[in-house]
């Protein structure tokens, strides 16, 4: 299994010490997402307001507006709220819903530079259905080397304990996507949380717009099992893949063409826009709160 990110040939490619040892805590960025979005008229949110506005430290609250930055709801530094952030706000503000915790899953788990989280949900969690501190450290053991050895051993122990942590004690348990066994690793479940096809759709859009920008359209196979695919990152079969298909095409939301030597989806039109622009991940989440 070769799992290490080709694209890394320097610590500033990739972030291990992405959650500095915090867990991850849900009730806390929606603390901070509340605040944010209260005081639009701020250009920047530093970590010591966050902390003053939401009675954390300024460490934890750095660290969370990371995390929610990671997940596509605030803007990276500035700590603004993006489009996405103000949409949880109003429709889903304790990040409860099954589509919100799934889309926040891909979007912080399908970037190569948060190493730790991209490596177990993208590469060794899928190739071996489990995994530890010890198989994780072994299959990144090429680039150990571009840290000290004690950033490399105590980094690595931190950050793989906040992502066990997300999935079995914190929000992201709610997506059933990982369980300890009871030789003490985490492995897949059977049986993770249904995801909702309008959630589906914008997370086959999100990773059209980072993996295939441009495109107006995906074939099937690789929405299934290629590197960060939907399918891949969110432990679906093909036949799971493939019904969430059927249901989107059959609600008029994407066009599946399989005929010939077809086997791909083609997306709508923006909203308005005629023929121009396929529609966005964010129309996407928004019709889907709209169609709870």
């Amino acid at each position: 299994m070769n799992c290490v990110h080709t694209q890394i040939h320097s610590k500033e490619d990739a972030d291990l010490e992405f959650t500095r040892g915090f867990y991850v805590h849900f009730d806390q960025i929606s603390r901070i997402l509340n605040f944010v979005t209260r005081e639009r008229e701020q250009s920047r949110f530093s970590a010591s307001l966050l902390a003053e506005a939401t009675g954390l430290s300024s460490d934890q609250a750095g660290t969370q507006a990371k995390i929610a930055s990671a997940m596509g709801l605030l803007v990276s530094r500035s700590y603004r709220p993006t489009a996405f952030g103000q949409l949880v706000v109003d429709q889903d503000i304790f990040l409860e819903d099954a589509g919100t915790l799934w889309v926040c899953h891909y979007a912080l788990s399908a970037s190569p530079r948060r190493l730790v989280w991209n490596h177990l949900v993208n590469c060794l969690l899928p190739a071996e259905s489990k995994a530890s501190l010890a198989r994780l450290r072994a299959t990144l053991q090429p680039l150990a080397s571009l840290w000290t050895a004690n950033t490399w051993r105590n980094n690595l122990q931190q950050e793989v304990k906040s992502f066990f942590n997300a999935y079995t004690e914190q929000a992201f348990r709610q997506l059933h996507y990982l369980r300890q066994t009871d030789d003490g690793t985490y492995a897949l479940t059977d049986s993770p949380a249904p995801v909702p096809p309008g959630a589906f759709l914008a997370i086959l859009l999100i990773y059209r717009d980072r993996f295939q920008p441009g495109a107006s359209g995906l074939e099937v196979p690789t929405i299934c099992t290629a590197d960060h695919s939907p399918g891949r990152l969110l432990h679906l079969s093909e036949a799971r893949v493939r019904v969430l298909l059927n249901k989107l095409h059959e609600a008029g939301r994407l066009t599946i063409e399989a005929k010939a030597n077809l086997d791909q989806v083609r997306f709508r039109p923006s909203s308005g826009s005629g023929q121009g622009p396929t529609q966005t991940w964010l129309e996407a989440m928004q019709a889907y709160y709209e169609e709870r």
